[in-house]
């Protein structure tokens, strides 16, 4: 009785090597289940391809179930870790110096995929990789020009509250009208996606991995864009907007690669042409209504400035 009482506890709250043991053993299922996907061409056994998935899948939602038993208590301990430096605190317990820090992160990403793009349309003369870099150049422009312009107001009205608050609704002003560059950028990456084919493609491991990720920064970036707005502040909404606008574009993107992906051949291929313009239209059309909401509230707000 007593080796079953212990057996039922170790299962239901696992600690220590057994832990370790039950997380080494899911990624091992996982990673044969994924191989077993991109080697199916190998003919690799079915009832193999079964047991594979049957496992990761067994393993991963006892994984699961570990990670919410323990999540309190490691998040306390996590977050107890953070505060105790004055730089990690600070992004936990400010939400804005939060964003501006994941801004320049952001920045830095996007002069790399503008660089890896274009440096694609040299090698391959491909308008295709041409057009998405100039995408990428302009979410540069976008999120450097709203860094730089809200650290120079910050100094320069450092003992003026009005002023400070008015120059940052003139960049939430810049920001929406340069959200229609984005969205003409955009447009022009989106064309050249949806009519023509990209020069160099993935396999399907690939794709999911792109759905997946794709699934994450879109949640994030709906759940940022309202949690923004309650924090009130223009620089900080505008850069929100900005995240929620290039998710608009990874979900184009990852439309266009799961159909050049899955796609059983080129007419099945062409025929999905209607579904890739309608995605990228809505996208488009969702950056442009971003931009539009911008413009309008930040003029409001001006205005009551100059009233005051």
């Amino acid at each position: 009785m007593n080796k079953k009482n212990k057996f039922l506890q170790a299962l239901f709250r696992p600690r220590g090597a057994v832990l370790v043991i039950v997380y080494f053993l899911t990624a091992v299922f996982a990673a044969g289940a994924i191989v077993s996907v991109a080697l199916n061409r190998f003919r690799m056994p079915v009832a193999l391809s079964y047991i594979l998935f049957g496992l990761s899948a067994l393993f991963l939602a006892y994984s699961i179930y570990t990670v919410v038993l323990y999540a309190p208590a490691a998040k306390q301990k996590f977050r107890s870790l953070l505060l105790r430096n004055d730089f990690t605190a600070r992004i936990m317990q400010h939400y804005g110096f939060k964003t501006f820090v994941f801004a320049l992160f952001s920045l830095a990403i996007n002069v790399a995929f503008a660089v890896m793009n274009l440096v694609s349309a040299v090698l391959y003369k491909s308008v295709w990789y041409a057009s998405v870099a100039g995408y990428y150049s302009a979410l540069i422009v976008f999120r450097g020009g709203v860094i730089i312009a809200d650290n120079k107001y910050k100094k320069k009205f450092a003992d003026n509250d009005a002023a400070r608050e008015k120059s940052k609704w003139k960049i939430y002003l810049a920001g929406g009208a340069f959200l229609i560059v984005v969205a003409c950028a955009m447009a022009g990456a989106v064309t050249q996606m949806t009519v023509s084919a990209r020069p160099v493609q993935s396999g399907q491991v690939m794709a999911i991995a792109n759905a997946a990720y794709t699934f994450i920064k879109m949640t994030t970036a709906i759940y940022n864009l309202c949690r923004a707005r309650k924090f009130d502040d223009p620089v900080t909404q505008a850069l929100r907007n900005l995240n929620f606008s290039a998710a608009c574009m990874s979900v184009v993107s990852l439309t266009v690669l799961m159909i050049a992906t899955f796609a059983a051949n080129a007419d099945e291929m062409n025929g999905m042409l209607s579904m890739k313009a309608c995605v990228g239209f809505i996208a488009c059309a969702l950056v442009l209504a971003t931009a539009t909401i911008m413009i309008r509230k930040a003029t409001k707000e001006l205005r009551k400035t100059k009233t005051e």
